[in-house]
């Protein structure tokens, strides 16, 4: 399929500009530049003040394709990573764990509650689209966007919205079902960037495409290319160089899909692309010995699991679960996955986390205790015979390999069943799998760790796992107000559900990421959630 993406002038340019806002660490570089480009380079101005010339295009290398931009109608991270280039939300979300606050002021310039079930927020007043006739953004389109994702994908990140009602062009109050903790960092996703009503009002082809940021989509070819254009004219054009709502630097940002591991390699080594995302951990000491390359490492947020569909037979005995738990060698899954880059884990918890918990006793590897269980489970000679189902590709082949060697040895025979993924997402939502193999990533919100993983009925609880007490406390954990009673309440959760083993944390996986020596300004996420619209090359 391919896409040009253009106006008509009488209607509004097809323009996304999804800028994550706020500032934060970068690896690496200036965290913000501003540029005025030529034709193959530009002098570019960094947050310290020195002037340097830079490649006017900055090239990706990923490792999936893009397989939607309808900003609603998706949640994948590649298609999150484009968008983030595009537009932009009402709060925004910095990379820097160690910042006293983490959700920053992006469209919206400030919040507040009002009671527990009113947030008033104020609006940028000087903030317009990216439609070829400057419109303004206005409450209306906060009202729009919201509403409208109610009826769409994106509904899971408002779970407790009731309305949104505006008060004057540039103020909204968002009234909520009962008082929540995280809802205001609900708004810093992805899928709930600000879109124009009056694109959907005049009928504009493909509306979503129109945003707010420094870049606009140019052309999409799928399987080979999305590039997005800087936008001349963007309204944060007159920000400071190190607000990161300024302008964007280069003037054209390409995402390359490059599914083979080897041939992102090949391509960052021949400089056909500046960054290579997730590099085959068995080629790094290539890429390490390259001097044109950088390769850059740091903890890393998303946890690979094994799991169980605890409405199958014989899993839905905890017992047994827990005896699997105790089979499994974390350390051997580590090693064989990501060659040991990354941590071994014992919480259901993403680490870095509010809350995050990882000293309970758990179910270290430990191969009496688990022949013990099994015993306690009723089978204590073993005879068990299932299939652990998961994607294709590493690291599943790695993990799934070395997990069906350690059950073997406390007698539980696994058959295993390789699915593509949107499969093996299928299967997992219908509950056809009995064990199987996930990856969760999540850098912001507990809730969307707790209530979409372990929730009664969630669509993502590829579990089954329902359980009254888990889901009171999740609820609490949302709700409750004394700091000191909340964080009890999340150890107390954590340890539940670790004890109840619907799942078996393996490991949190590290950011690997290698690039051109020269890149400047990158904005890295431990996710991979990376925030591309400052970066560049330096020449």
């Amino acid at each position: 399929m391919k896409k040009r993406i253009a106006l008509l002038l009488s209607a509004v340019m097809v323009v996304s500009a999804l800028t994550a806002c706020g500032g934060g660490k970068t690896s690496g570089g200036s965290t913000s530049t501003t540029a005025a480009a030529g034709e193959t380079s530009a002098e570019t101005t960094a947050s310290d003040g020195t002037v340097g010339a830079h490649k006017d295009s900055l090239i990706i290398g990923t490792d999936a394709d893009i397989n939607s931009l309808d900003l609603q109608q998706q949640q994948d991270q590649i298609n999150n990573i484009v968008l983030k280039n595009t537009h932009q939300t009402l709060v925004f979300f910095n990379n820097d764990p160690e910042a006293a606050e983490r959700f920053e002021p992006c469209l919206a310039t400030s919040w507040e509650f009002t009671d527990d079930t009113h947030i008033k927020m104020t609006l940028r007043d000087d903030v317009y689209f990216n439609d070829g006739a400057k419109t303004p953004m206005t409450a209306e389109d906060v009202k729009f966007t919201l509403d409208m994702a109610m009826t769409t994908m994106a509904a899971p990140n408002l779970t407790g919205f009731v309305a949104c009602n505006v008060v004057d062009d540039h103020t909204v109050e968002i009234e909520i079902e009962s008082y929540n903790n995280e809802f205001v960092q609900s708004l810093a996703s992805v899928n709930l960037s600000i879109q124009s009503k009056k694109a959907y009002d005049d009928g504009v082809e493909d509306p979503y495409y129109i945003g707010t940021g420094p870049y606009k989509f140019d052309e999409w070819v799928e399987g080979e290319y999305c590039r997005l254009v800087k936008v001349d004219d963007y309204w944060g054009n007159s920000l400071p160089a190190e607000d990161n709502l300024s302008a964007g630097v280069v003037e054209t940002l390409e995402f390359r899909p490059y599914i083979e591991a080897s041939s992102r390699v090949i391509a960052l080594q021949a400089g056909e692309i500046d960054v290579c995302v997730n590099p085959p951990i068995n080629e790094l000491e290539y890429l390490e010995e390259d001097s044109n390359i950088t390769v850059y490492e740091q903890a890393g947020t998303r946890l690979f699991y094994f799991a169980f569909n605890v409405e199958k037979a014989p899993w839905d005995n905890q017992k047994l679960r827990q005896a699997v738990a105790c089979a499994i060698d974390r350390n051997a899954v580590l090693e064989a996955a990501v060659y040991g880059k990354g941590t071994p884990q014992t919480t259901i918890l993403n680490r870095g986390l509010w809350g995050f918990y990882d000293d309970m006793e758990g179910f270290d590897y430990d191969v009496e205790r688990a022949k013990e269980l099994m015993a306690e489970a009723g089978y204590p000679d073993g005879g068990i015979t299932t299939t652990l189902t998961y994607a294709s590709g590493a690291p599943y082949d790695q993990i799934a390999t070395v997990i069906q060697a350690n059950l073997a040895e406390i007698g539980v025979t696994v058959t295993l069943n390789q699915m593509e993924t949107a499969t093996l997402k299928s299967t997992c939502v219908e509950g056809g799998q009995e064990l199987f193999l996930w990856r969760w990533n999540e850098d912001s919100k507990v809730d969307f760790v707790y209530r979409d993983l372990f929730y009664t009925g969630s669509g993502s609880n590829y579990h089954h796992y329902s359980d009254a007490k888990a889901d009171e406390l999740t609820d609490l954990v949302a709700t409750e107000k004394d700091p000191e009673k909340r964080l009890a309440d999340a150890k107390e959760l954590q340890e539940y559900l670790v004890d109840a083993c619907p799942q078996v944390p393996l490991y949190i996986a590290n950011l690997v990421i290698a690039y051109n020596k020269n890149l400047k300004g990158e904005y890295l996420y431990g996710g991979g959630n990376h925030d591309w619209r400052h970066a560049y090359i330096a020449e």
